[in-house]
């Protein structure tokens, strides 16, 4: 039988993006992913032409972030025409564009980069970084 794993990592990293991290109840709701190269997870999506659908986000019509999902079939997106998980309201891990601080607000660049920036740039409503996050890094947020 072929080796399928041969090295390990010597801890299990805190956060992956679009993880939910904790048993907080959280808005999950499923959309149809309409880009033809998908959407990975720990995005900001925003409504797609379908009903339905969602694309990512690029300055407008912000719906969720993606939630990581272990059924996909290819890598660490959904693919086009995939149902990808997107969270409303909730604890999940996203990639910190800029330094943050525990209890900063959480916004939007216009390329869906994940900020505590407000000069033009989209509030995420009742979100919160939930932790100090160095820039490049991945963090936890929570939306009320």
């Amino acid at each position: 039988m072929p080796v399928i794993q041969s090295t390990y990592a010597t801890n299990i990293p805190a956060f992956k993006a679009g993880h939910v991290h904790d048993m907080t109840a959280a808005d999950i709701v499923s959309r149809d992913v309409e880009p033809v190269g998908g959407i990975a997870f720990g995005l900001a999506v925003a409504q797609g032409a379908a009903s339905r659908g969602v694309i990512a986000y690029a300055g407008t019509g912000y719906l969720g972030i993606t939630v990581r999902d272990r059924s996909v079939r290819i890598g660490e997106l959904f693919s086009q025409y995939e149902s990808a998980r997107v969270l409303r309201k909730g604890p999940i891990a996203v990639l910190a564009n800029v330094t943050v601080a525990a209890g900063d607000p959480v916004y939007l660049t216009a390329a869906g980069l994940f900020t505590n920036v407000a000069t033009s740039n989209f509030l995420i409503p009742g979100a919160r970084w939930e932790e100090a996050v160095a820039a490049g890094a991945v963090g936890p947020i929570f939306i009320k």
